[in-house]
C-alpha cells in the first residue's frame, strides 16, 4: 500500500517490558558487560533501556529488511512503554493516515483478561485502523501482508 501511494512507511515496534526474558537473552548476547551492570546497579536501568530500544532497532531492520527494500520512505520506531500508548503517540507524532495493525487473534477468556490492544487502538486512533489476521501455518485461507 505504501509503495502504490509513494507515502512513508512508519515501522513501530513496542517494547513492553525491557526486562523481560527474551530482551535480556539478547542483550546479554550483544553487551554481557551492560547486563551485569543492569544486575549490580538498578540505577542504571534508563541506559539499559536505551540499549535494548537500539537494539530492538537493529534487529526490526533486519526483520523487515526483504520486504521494504523497494520503498523509498521507511521510518524505524522502537518504544519502550505500554502498546497502546506507543502506538497513539507514533501515530500521531507522524501524521499517520492509516495504522495496520496484526492481531493476536485471542478470544474468549483469555481477550478479556490479557486486553485486546487491536481494539483499543481501533477505538482510539486518530485515523483509520486496518487489522490483520495472522497467518496460520497450515491455513492457506488466511491472510498474510507481503
Amino acid at each position: 500500500m505504501a509503495g502504490a501511494s509513494g507515502a512513508t512507511l512508519d515501522l513501530l515496534h513496542v517494547i513492553e517490558d525491557p526486562f523481560d526474558e527474551i530482551y535480556l537473552s539478547a542483550l546479554t548476547q550483544v553487551d554481557p558487560a551492560l547486563f551485569e551492570t543492569y544486575k549490580s546497579e538498578p540505577k542504571r536501568r534508563a541506559k539499559f533501556r536505551r540499549t535494548t530500544e537500539e537494539h530492538g532497532e537493529v534487529v526490526l531492520k533486519q526483520f523487515c529488511r526483504e520486504q521494504v527494500q523497494r520503498l523509498s520512505k521507511v521510518r524505524y520506531h522502537v518504544r519502550s512503554g505500554e502498546p497502546l500508548e506507543k502506538i497513539l503517540e507514533v501515530a500521531e507524532d507522524c501524521m499517520s493516515d492509516l495504522i495496520v495493525l496484526a492481531t493476536h487473534g485471542r478470544t474468549g477468556v483469555r481477550r478479556l483478561l490479557i486486553g485486546n490492544v487491536a481494539e483499543k487502538v481501533v477505538r482510539h486512533a486518530p485515523c483509520p485502523v486496518l487489522t490483520v489476521k495472522p497467518r496460520i501455518p497450515g491455513n492457506p485461507a488466511a491472510p498474510l501482508l507481503r
